[in-house]
C-alpha cells in the first residue's frame, strides 16, 4: 500500500473511532439524562425540617404528610413553593416580607427535602400541593395568595389550577419543563425526553386572577424570554418586572426585587 494511501486509511479510521466514541457517549448522556431527570431538576439539602432556627415565628406542621412552615392560619396567608435547591428553612428572607406586609405565610417544603427518606420527585411534589389545599381548606382560610419562585412556580401554577388563589406572584418562571430542557440540552430531542409534567402555560390558561412575574434579564438558569413567554400567555390581568442585571440566583441583592414583592403585597 503506497504511503499515500496509508494515510488516507489510517485518517479514516481514526475519523471512524472518534465519530463512534461521540456516538456512544451522546447517545449514553441522553439516556442518563432521560431516567434521571428528577435528580437534574432537585438539589435538596439536607437540613432537618424540625431543627430549622431561621422561621422562629413558624409552627412546623406535618399535614397528610407533607411538611409546612406555618406562621399561623388566621387573616390573609400567601403560600410560598420555593426553588429546587436548599430547603424551605433558608426562604427566611420570604417570611419578613410576607409578614412586614401584614400576611400571614406558609412555606411548604418538599418531599425529598430536608432529610425526607424519599426522593423528589414531579408527582409527589404535586400531591404536596393537592395537601397544602386540603390543609387551606380544613382551616377555613379563603384570602390566600399563592407565590412560587424557579421551579416552584410550576407548583404554584399547578396550585392555581386546582384553587385558584386570589393573586399569584411566580419569580423567575417557565413556561413549561420541555422548553427548559430545550433550552439548557438543545443538541437533543428533549420533547421526546422530558417528563413534561410541570407546564404553566396549559396551567394558568383559565386562570382569572391578577398575576405578577419577576424575572431577571440576565437569567442564564431560565432564560429571561421564557418568564416573558409565559407572560404573553397569561389571560388575565398582570404585570411583567424585569429586574436589570439580574440572573437567576442573584435576583434578591437587588433592592428593586424586594420593592416590587411589597408592593405586590400590599396593592389592593
Amino acid at each position: 500500500m503506497r504511503i499515500g494511501n496509508w494515510y488516507t486509511f489510517v485518517m479514516k479510521k481514526r475519523n471512524i473511532i472518534a465519530l463512534s466514541i461521540f456516538a456512544i457517549f451522546y447517545i449514553s448522556f441522553g439516556i442518563f439524562l432521560t431516567l434521571n431527570q428528577e435528580k437534574v431538576v432537585y438539589h435538596p439539602f439536607p437540613q432537618d425540617f424540625q431543627s430549622c432556627t431561621n422561621l422562629v415565628e413558624a409552627e412546623k406542621v406535618t399535614y397528610q404528610g407533607t411538611r409546612m412552615y406555618v406562621s399561623t392560619t388566621t387573616g390573609p396567608i400567601v403560600v410560598l413553593y420555593h426553588g429546587n435547591a436548599g430547603s424551605a428553612c433558608d426562604r427566611d428572607f420570604y417570611a419578613n416580607q410576607f409578614t412586614q406586609a401584614g400576611y400571614n405565610y406558609i412555606i411548604v417544603e418538599y418531599t425529598g427535602f430536608s432529610n425526607d427518606s424519599q426522593e423528589p420527585s414531579h408527582e409527589l411534589i404535586k400531591q404536596d400541593v393537592k395537601n397544602v389545599i386540603s390543609y387551606l381548606k380544613s382551616e377555613n382560610i379563603e384570602k390566600v395568595i399563592v407565590a412560587g419562585e424557579s421551579i416552584g412556580s410550576g407548583f404554584a401554577a399547578y396550585h392555581a389550577s386546582l384553587a385558584p388563589p386570589e393573586r399569584l406572584l411566580l419569580i423567575s418562571p417557565f413556561t413549561n419543563l420541555s422548553a427548559m430542557a430545550k433550552e439548557r440540552f438543545w443538541f437533543y430531542p428533549t420533547s421526546l425526553l422530558v417528563d413534561n409534567a410541570l407546564d404553566n402555560v396549559e396551567a394558568l390558561k383559565n386562570y382569572g386572577g391578577e398575576v405578577t412575574i419577576i424575572h431577571g434579564d440576565e437569567d442564564s438558569i431560565i432564560p429571561h424570554k421564557l418568564g416573558q413567554r409565559l407572560f404573553e400567555s397569561i389571560p388575565s390581568e398582570k404585570d411583567f418586572i424585569t429586574i436589570a442585571g439580574a440572573g437567576h440566583n442573584d435576583l434578591f441583592t437587588t433592592q428593586q426585587t424586594y420593592t416590587t414583592i411589597q408592593d405586590f403585597l400590599t396593592q389592593e
